[in-house]
């Protein structure tokens, strides 16, 4: 019976191999064989595994192959020239170096030139803007013949009979391969009603015959955009004064929470109402841009400052300043000793007052300066996308009456031109007889 029970235990075990330390290499599953030339187990399915692996990069050569087929066929195409006419125009749009702008947003942000405003939640944009630009005439365009393009403008939160003066532009270059021999080439502008911008008028950008029938085949750009006149008005902020006296008393505590007024510095901002252009306004004085404001006079005066943020809340750039007044309280002026003559950083001049405030217009010559010097050059804002201008100001005593505080109000209305953001739109013009299908 011992003979039988260990003729039981070989037959068992004979199928089974163990490596170091009684590790189970086969039974039951693939089977592995020991090769006296090594110490280590062999495999029997390596063969089938590297034919395999030749059968994968073998499918995956093949698919590249293809894939580049495909490619080279598709850029050939007119569609594919087209699309990479897209991709090459639209690269002008974005800065080569979004971290350089990333960073010039965060410095602006912590660099308290910039006075926020406060959004209003029922309007986020007000106005008109350019939505598509798009051929009537498709995608191809025989050589020698005109098409036209059409201009889609979206009113924004105003009646429907609002109307605008506008001013509209369209171009190509003659040459997408080489910049230098570019040659620009503006459209004529057909207008059902010229020089006005109003729901149910059409607009359209024409490219003649004689232009297309001396361009090669090729796909090309036609860039189009409007400006037109508008103005953000009324953008006003309530502003708190208090004497030298009454600021010693209550010291570091908040003076809102003093008086018990239930307000923060946070909602003292101006309102924004979706304009193109937003106006921020920032007071100050005894080296803190905050509020309330300051006074003292006698021995200890206090120099107090009145900031303008103009800030460009669209995608767009301001062509023109038709005019920015600020409005002050009857009591507080510009002081002209601490400003000096008109300036690009105060740039106002006295328009007079009334029984309410006093008017402060730009200057004529400082709005020629900074167009000259700014916005003829695309840089008006630049990437900072905002512009502020600071004047200190004079805050007559007599403005409190007794009282320990005062609210006035200070205000700004500015009229401009804005152009739109410049849409595109990309057409095929192929050879006369050709498919118009591309």
């Amino acid at each position: 019976m011992r003979w039988l029970r260990r003729s039981s235990r070989d037959e068992i075990l004979r199928g089974i191999s163990f490596g170091k330390r009684g590790q189970v290499l086969s039974g039951g599953g693939t089977t592995y064989s020991r090769d006296p030339r090594f110490s280590h187990p062999v495999a029997n399915g390596g063969a089938q595994s590297s034919g395999r692996n030749m059968l994968m990069i073998s499918l995956f050569l093949f698919g590249l192959l293809v894939a580049g087929v495909f490619a080279w066929g598709y850029l050939s195409s007119a569609a594919g020239q087209r699309a990479v006419q897209d991709v090459l125009s639209s690269i002008s749009k974005y800065t080569v170096d979004p971290v350089s702008d990333f960073f010039a947003g965060v410095y602006s942000t912590g660099s308290g030139d910039y006075f926020a405003t406060n959004v209003n939640s029922s309007s986020d944009k007000k106005g008109i803007d350019l939505v598509d630009f798009r051929s009537l005439t498709g995608d191809a365009v025989p050589a020698g013949q005109p098409f036209d393009i059409l201009y889609d403008i979206e009113f924004y939160n105003v009646p429907s009979s609002t109307t605008y003066q506008g001013d509209f532009y369209c171009y190509f270059n003659t040459s997408t391969k080489d910049v230098e021999s570019n040659v620009r080439k503006e459209g004529e502008i057909i207008s059902s009603n010229s020089g006005i911008i109003q729901k149910g008028a059409t607009t359209l950008c024409r490219i003649s015959g004689e232009q297309t029938q001396a361009l090669t085949q090729d796909a090309y750009s036609i860039f189009g955009s409007f400006s037109f006149d508008t103005e953000t008005n009324d953008a006003s902020l309530p502003v708190y004064f208090i004497p030298g006296e009454v600021a010693d008393q209550i010291g570091d505590t908040d003076f809102f929470d003093a008086y018990d007024l239930g307000i923060s510095q946070s909602e003292l901002r101006v309102v924004y109402n979706g304009e193109p252009i937003s106006v921020g306004i920032g007071v100050g004085g005894e080296g803190e841009e905050q509020q309330p404001v300051i006074v003292r006079s006698g021995d200890t005066l206090s120099y107090n400052t009145v900031a303008i943020t103009l800030n460009n809340e669209w995608n767009g750039d301001i062509k023109s300043f038709d005019s920015f007044t600020l409005y002050l309280p009857d009591a507080v002026t510009l002081n002209d000793e601490l400003n000096g003559p008109p300036s690009v950083s105060c740039p106002f001049s006295s328009a007079g007052k009334d029984e309410r405030s006093n008017s402060y217009v730009m200057d004529d010559t400082v709005r020629d300066s900074l167009f000259t010097n700014y916005v003829a050059n695309y840089a008006f804002f630049g990437k900072s996308n905002y512009r502020t201008f600071q004047c200190w100001i004079s805050v007559d005593p007599e403005i409190f009456a007794d009282a320990p505080y005062v609210v006035k109000e200070y205000s700004v209305d500015i009229k401009y031109g804005y152009t739109v953001e410049e849409e595109q739109e990309t057409v095929s013009i192929i050879q006369q007889g050709g498919a118009l299908v591309a």
